[in-house]
Order: C-alpha cells, then structure tokens, then sequence
C-alpha cells in the first residue's frame, strides 16, 4: 500500500517531501506530514495495535511523519528522477524502509466488514 501511495502522489508533493522545486533545485523540504497523513489512511481498513491497545490510522501518523522524514534525502530525490524505473526503484526502496518500520513496531489485523443486518440501528 505505501508503494502505491508512493507512485500516486502528485509530483509537486513527490518533490516537496524530497527538498526540490519545479526545476529540481534544492529547496527546504516540506509537505512530509500531509504524505505521511495519506500513507496513514491507507491503513483504515486494518486494526492496528501497540502492544495490547488498538489503534486506528490516525494514531499512526506521528510514526509515519518520523519514518518519513529518516529516509535518507538522496534516496526521496532519487523516487523524483526522470528516469521512470531508477525513480521507480527508489519509491519501492523507500516504500520497504517505511514498512519495515510499521512493521517492527505495530501489528496489522484486517477489519471485519458488518452486514446492516447485524448492525444494531
């Protein structure tokens, strides 16, 4: 999912999260949070838990900001390059580093969709 989220997003975005403008010059890098709130709704079908507590997506995003923010620079600017596959490439590497991190930290269960048949109103 954060592979997917990855290659969707909007260039301006891909290049703001990787410090560079519209003529790919270095620039200060912004819009991490707003990626990382998208990266952490992707997860809204999933009960999320911290150890005992369970968590819905919102909770996940001060986590994903951080684990945004350690990919290294060189590799965001590298998921911006021209070259569709070397760009291509960076965004799954940068997807792995992301989801390894989930991963170590919180355990990811599916939702149980309900009918309205069973729903009490």
């Amino acid at each position: 999912m954060i592979a997917v989220d990855l290659a969707v997003l909007k260039p301006h975005q891909r290049r703001a999260i990787a410090g560079l403008d519209q003529y790919r010059r270095p620039v200060e890098v912004r819009g991490v949070q707003e990626v990382a709130g998208k990266m952490a709704e992707s997860f809204c079908a999933f009960a999320i838990f911290d150890g005992d507590q369970v968590l819905r997506y919102p909770a996940i995003t001060p986590f994903v900001t951080q684990t945004l923010y350690t990919v290294p620079i060189e590799l965001r600017r590298e998921g911006c390059d021209r070259d569709r596959l070397k760009a291509s490439v960076a965004r799954d590497r940068m997807a792995r580093l992301i989801s390894a991190a989930l991963l170590k930290r919180y355990r990811f269960e599916p939702l149980q969709e309900t009918t309205a048949s069973c729903h009490p109103n």
